[in-house]
């Protein structure tokens, strides 16, 4: 009897769990509940993500075996997932075995306006929403994110630069990119870009003619500006082209910045043939703004003593590094021709040239005739201008020396008339009265002219004929290292009428 018992209660234990009767959920009564929804919250307008979801039926997850098997026991479910008004996913799918069900969708932002869109998962009964914002398509934003160029760049050299251009927008675009090195020279590329590329450009800035010292570089789109230093190595001691003159000119009686440009431009034109480097003059109105000071002042002794010589100019001599300022004195009383010749003299020395450099002429130690090339000739009688057979006779004798190739001082002896003694080197007078040179009987002999060390060749009641000789025989010891015997007072009344043959 007690046997038979214990297998009664067992049986009726069967089939009370069967009815449900010990408090159990039937399956075909269970509902899913979704747990969790994974999806990003904004989105890029062309961007694209996965949604997923788990959804849960508690009642067969608690000791449910089986994996994602079917379970027989229910009816499948319809699965939804929807953005908006756009279905990602709809399908009728089996209720796993162990109770947890994902579900993915793909979205594309591509395919969707910009602004607030409600995702909605259902599956079965359940239901679950999510807010996702698709942004605003980014404008085209050309950035520069990178310049590639040397730290120095040799004066007269060429500068190639290299930038990386960004498009950081969403859209493909166009913009110009502008390349600017110093002041002056600058390159412009068009550049066409789809959204989140780059790409690199290049370009070369030929014979870089800048100041010695840093200079910026400057790299620019629409959108960004990169910028850096590259240094320019300059070969003027200077360190740059352009220097500031300051010009004291108040010791001169007339106005000579015509001289002083003139001057100045001379070096401007010869300065790589003669210096090596580039040099330019900006007159400044401050002296202590000024890389040079140019004086004009009388000119009493220059380095040694020579109590005989006559100074038309000092100036001081650049060795190594200039000082600041370097200076240069001019006397004012010569002419402007002289002038001229002098501060181009001077001017080499602060420039670093030394006696007998090159050019030799200009830079002699001595100024003569045969220093100036071309010399400026003022013919002039003691009644005015000189014409007609006298005016020949002097061309004659100065075309004579031009024709020579043993004038000394110079490559070759070139020449030209001026209209004044002040635009002159030497003054020619004729005189058919004269008693400068003889007081009586005619002939000729040199007088200092009417500016400082200007020379005065007179021609004093000559007859027509001799005018040629007597010019000769007055510039030959200056022009050439030895007087030909024609030239000299032993030739004869034949010789001179006919001088120059």
């Amino acid at each position: 009897m007690r046997h038979a018992s214990a297998a009664l209660v067992a049986a009726l234990l069967v089939v009370l769990a069967g009815c449900g009767g010990l408090g159990g959920q039937s399956p075909t009564d269970a509902s899913p509940t979704i747990e969790s929804v994974d999806a990003p919250a904004s989105l890029g307008h062309d961007e694209r993500a996965t949604v997923r979801a788990t959804a849960r039926w508690a009642a067969l997850a608690d000791g449910a075996a089986g994996g994602d098997a079917p379970n027989a026991s229910l009816d499948p479910v319809r699965v939804t997932v929807r953005i908006g008004d756009a279905t990602l996913l709809a399908e009728n799918r089996s209720v796993p075995a162990n109770g947890t069900m994902t579900v993915t969708a793909p979205v594309d932002a591509a395919a969707l306006d910009p602004g607030e869109h409600e995702l909605v998962v259902t599956v079965g009964e359940a239901s679950a929403t999510r807010s996702i914002v698709v942004e605003e398509a980014r404008a085209a934003t050309f950035a520069v994110s990178g310049i590639e160029a040397p730290e120095r760049v040799a004066y007269g050299g060429d500068l190639s630069v290299t930038a990386t251009v960004t498009n950081r927008g969403d859209l493909a675009g166009a913009q110009t990119v502008s390349f600017r090195y110093g002041t002056a020279a600058s390159a412009n590329r068009t550049v066409t870009l789809d959204g989140g590329a780059e790409t690199r450009v290049t370009v070369t800035f030929a014979d870089v003619r800048l100041d010695g010292g840093d200079h910026p570089l400057v790299v620019a789109t629409a959108n960004r500006t990169r910028e850096r230093a590259v240094s320019v190595v300059h070969p003027s001691p200077y360190g740059k082209t352009t220097l500031g003159l300051y010009v004291d000119d108040e010791a001169v009686d007339r106005d000579v910045s015509g001289v002083v440009a003139a001057a100045t431009g001379y070096w401007e034109r010869n300065d790589e043939r003669y210096l090596g480097y580039p040099v330019a003059y900006e007159r400044v109105d401050d002296a202590d703004a000024a890389d040079v000071v140019l004086r004009f002042e009388r000119v009493e002794r220059c380095g040694v003593e020579d109590d005989d010589a006559r100074y038309f100019g000092c100036a001081d001599l650049l060795v190594d590094e200039p000082r600041t300022p370097m200076t240069a004195t001019v006397d004012p009383r010569i002419s402007d021709a002289e002038m001229n010749s002098t501060i181009i003299h001077e001017l080499g020395h602060v420039q670093g040239l030394e006696h007998g450099d090159e050019p030799a002429g200009l830079m002699n130690a001595t100024s003569t005739l045969a220093t100036n090339s071309p010399v400026k000739v003022h013919l002039r009688g003691d009644d005015g201008a000189v014409t007609g057979p006298v005016e020949d006779e002097v061309a004659a004798a100065l075309d004579h020396f031009a024709a020579r190739d043993d004038v000394v001082g110079n490559d070759g002896f070139a020449w030209q008339f001026v209209d004044s003694a002040r635009d002159a080197h030497l003054q020619i007078t004729y005189d058919e009265r004269g008693e400068v040179c003889f007081a009586d009987g005619g002939g000729s002999c040199t007088v200092d002219g009417e500016y400082y060390g200007q020379q005065d060749v007179r021609l004093e009641e000559l007859d027509e004929e001799v005018v040629a000789w007597h010019v000769g025989a007055s510039l030959a010891p200056v022009l050439l290292d030895e007087v030909p015997p024609e030239l000299t007072g032993e030739a004869d009344r034949r010789e001179r009428e006919a001088w120059p043959e």
